[in-house]
């Protein structure tokens, strides 16, 4: 028996309690609906939107930069600190990150922040359960809108999870983090062989133009 079989066992006899998004967090919103006037294309404070959240990271990449008063009056909306949750809920629906550090930056009504009760949820558990499949088909399917699908704030909150005692979660991000980190190792080794298999099929499939095939008679081509 493994220890999270062990875990469950001892902790959840019962079974495992379900609970709303909406219930299991301090706070969740979207971000700003208009653009601040005063946005540069440098600066100390970015604007991000959905296309900087992809693969569990955040990229803070963009072309859209506000200065200190406008960050302070704007970031009380959200407020992002570490341990959030940023989730994608329109067009590219459903992209999830966890802020690893203090993070300072706005964000477009494109990503949800949520705040969550780590008295109940640990940050990194709620992030791979907003991954897994079911939730996903849960908000592709409720998206709305044509040529942009999008989630309600409403329908964010009425997300269901399983919410196990927290020394499950943690166990459970235990094991998640290894198959994460042994995925990540996989493909940068993948990337590597096929590198090197494209470098050793050039280089052999490389002539100069002095060099010429020699047929089995021993003639060489014109």
């Amino acid at each position: 028996m493994s220890k999270l079989d062990e875990l469950i066992k001892e902790l959840c006899p019962n079974g495992v309690e379900y609970k709303l998004l909406s219930d299991i967090t301090i706070k969740f919103t979207d971000g700003m609906h208009t653009l601040p006037k005063d946005i540069r294309t440098i600066g100390d404070y970015p604007i991000l939107s959905a296309q900087n959240v992809n693969n569990g990271k955040i990229d803070l990449c963009t072309t859209k930069y506000v200065m200190g008063d406008i960050f302070q009056k704007e970031n009380k909306r959200t407020d992002v600190g570490k341990g959030d949750v940023l989730l994608t809920i329109v067009g590219a629906i459903g992209r999830v990150a966890v802020v690893k550090d203090n993070l300072q930056a706005l964000f477009q009504r494109s990503v949800c922040v949520i705040k969550p009760d780590k008295n109940v949820i640990i940050p990194e558990y709620l992030g791979y359960t907003l991954e897994a499949t079911g939730i996903q088909s849960y908000m592709q399917a409720n998206a709305h809108g044509a040529a942009q699908k999008g989630l309600y704030l409403k329908q964010v909150g009425k997300l269901r999870f399983p919410v196990p005692p927290l020394e499950v979660q943690r166990e459970i991000v235990r094991i998640l983090d290894y198959f994460t980190f042994l995925t990540t190792e996989l493909t940068t080794e993948l990337t590597a062989r096929k590198k090197q298999y494209e470098y050793y099929r050039d280089k052999l499939l490389t002539f100069s133009e002095t060099d010429q095939i020699i047929l089995t008679d021993g003639r060489g081509l014109d």
